[in-house]
Order: C-alpha cells, then structure tokens, then sequence
C-alpha cells in the first residue's frame, strides 16, 4: 500500500507540473479556447488505477477551465524494460493521427529513457519520467525535451552530508545500485 500512494504522490505531482506547462504553452502559443489537454503515457497497466485516479483528481478538484485526458499506451505482453517494444510503442503513438501527441509521462528504465529521449528531441516533445535517473540523462544540450521529477542520486550528496554532520556520524555506510542496465524490474 506504500508503495502504491508513493506512485500516486508522484502521479499527481506529474500532472500538476504538466498542467502549469500546459497553461503556459495554451496561452502562449495556441489558441486560448481550447478545453481539453491530452497527456500520453507509456506505463505499464499495474500503473493506470493511480493515474486515472489522480487525472479524475485534478479534473473534479484543481481545473475549471482545462479538461484533461489520459491515454495509456501498452502493448499486451509489456515488458517493463524491454527497449524494443517500449520504442516500438512510442513511435505507435506517435504515427497514431487521432491523437495529438504534445506530451509523454513515462516509468520506464534507464536503457528505455535513454532511446525515448534521443527520439523526442526530434519531434520537439517534452518526455516527463518519475523514475531514478543516471547523470547522462541530465545532459540538457542531447536531451533538451527530457524531464525528471525525482532528482539523480548526485543531487542527494548534500542531504547525505548534512545528516552525518547533524548526528556527528563518523561511520556509516551506504547501500546503493550502480546503473540499471541490464538487469530485469520485477513487475508485481
């Protein structure tokens, strides 16, 4: 159950982001009548309760002019990691003309952000994961469209010192993953 309304924390910190995005890039750069927002995710099934529940959230509670819609895009078969299919999938949704494709919220793994990335900076799309990232996906001159809520592990190296500091730790230790390539996520 933690788990799961740590998800939806992020899901709906996500949707609040792309809402104040969107809000600038309506009034901004298309017409200001429009009502519906559409937002893309490549996620697996497991993960769609929480966001329709956050999406119906924002919808009822927070937005009276905006209507947002959001369009899980999965294959059967999905598999969490899996580069081929995950690209395969995107570049679907992409093709796909019934649906405008102005963003794309993902949870997918390093090795999969990596490709998804490099291919949205050439169609201009904004590319939002709450995942763990590597530093490589922090290069804003290769991935300028690509966006990440939850800060590298590099970025909690201030945190870390400041706690031993505060409780005068001179000993400790520390339990980390190096790099996600080639290991398979459990999808339960």
């Amino acid at each position: 159950m933690g788990t799961e309304s740590f998800r939806l924390f992020f899901v709906l910190i996500i949707v609040l982001l792309y809402s104040a995005l969107a809000d600038y890039y309506y009034h901004h750069h298309v017409n200001a009548n429009r009502q519906r927002i559409i937002l893309n995710g490549l996620f697996t099934h497991s993960q769609y309760p929480s966001i329709h529940f956050a999406v119906e959230q924002v919808n009822s509670q927070l937005l009276s002019q905006i209507n947002l819609e959001f369009y899980l895009n999965e294959t059967k078969g999905f598999i969490h990691c899996d580069v081929g299919t995950s690209v395969k999938t995107f570049f679907d949704m992409i093709n796909q003309s019934s649906l405008p494709l102005s963003v794309l919220f993902t949870d997918a793994c390093q090795n999969v952000l990596s490709y998804i990335s490099d291919t949205a900076t050439y169609f201009r799309l904004p590319v939002i994961s709450f995942t763990d990232i590597d530093l490589s996906l922090s290069a804003k001159d290769r991935y300028p469209y690509f966006y990440h809520i939850v800060p590298s592990d590099h970025a909690h190296n201030l945190v870390r010192k400041q706690l031993l500091q505060y409780f005068n730790w001179t000993r400790f230790g520390l339990i980390y993953q190096h790099g996600s390539k080639y290991t398979l996520v459990s999808l339960i």
